[in-house]
């Protein structure tokens, strides 16, 4: 799934490449910049751990869903893409469940910072209140763990959309949800081929989150 999400991403970024850098919308000047702070939600995400010891088992690490808050910074190709980063902050805590069906208990706090680089494409011209838009990004997620618990660095990378509302040439309204999954680590899973039989093979493990925001973008 993670080479299919990369390669989706790839073809967005590509038709935003493809556009014409410069060109005439309605004869109105098109504002290069954006600058949208947010808030929103991301939810919890889960993934499976192997033992740490013979005496101490742990079937499932959480990080437990919370409010989300940062910005995204857009630069404009046309009027309908753009290049642009995301941050995204989140002040959560992760919870453990022992063995599987037990309920979770907290283990510690974390702050999740989420770095992203991508591009959107808006379906529709600047002649449109409403424009709904499509969205890729690739990027890093970095944790500051509480309780001694190690600093963590890992791939992540989102693919949503939204829609955004004009209100005045220089400001917009601008929702947007995304699936933003996690790198967390590798497994073993058995594979059953009717040609090759069955065989076990490394997998990578994602926590599964989703964003959910809302912000004001300012066009400059």
């Amino acid at each position: 799934m993670q080479a299919g999400m990369i390669g989706l991403l790839g073809g967005v970024i590509c038709l935003v490449m493809s556009a014409p850098a410069m060109a005439q919308y309605g004869g109105s000047r098109l504002e290069k910049w954006e600058f949208t702070p947010f808030v929103g939600y991301e939810t919890s995400g889960s993934y499976p751990l192997s033992p740490t010891s013979t005496t101490v088992f742990v079937n499932d690490l959480r990080i437990n869903g919370a409010t989300s808050f940062g910005t995204f910074i857009g630069y404009s190709l046309t009027s309908n893409s753009q290049f642009e980063f995301l941050w995204d902050r989140n002040l959560t805590s992760y919870s453990l469940q022992p063995t599987p069906g037990a309920p979770y208990t907290k283990a510690y706090d974390s702050t999740v910072d989420q770095y992203q680089f991508g591009a959107l494409y808006m379906f529709l011209g600047d002649e449109h209140k409403w424009r709904p838009y499509f969205a890729g990004s690739l990027g890093f997620t970095h944790e500051f763990n509480s309780g001694g618990n190690p600093t963590r660095l890992d791939f992540s990378y989102g693919i949503g959309g939204g829609v955004k509302y004009t209100l005045t040439h220089y400001l917009s309204f601008r929702g947007d949800a995304r699936y933003m999954p996690t790198y967390a680590n590798s497994g073993l899973a058995t594979y059953c081929s009717p040609y090759y039989g069955c065989y076990t093979a490394k997998v990578s493990q994602y926590q599964h989150r989703g964003n959910f925001l809302a912000g004001l973008a300012f066009h400059f």
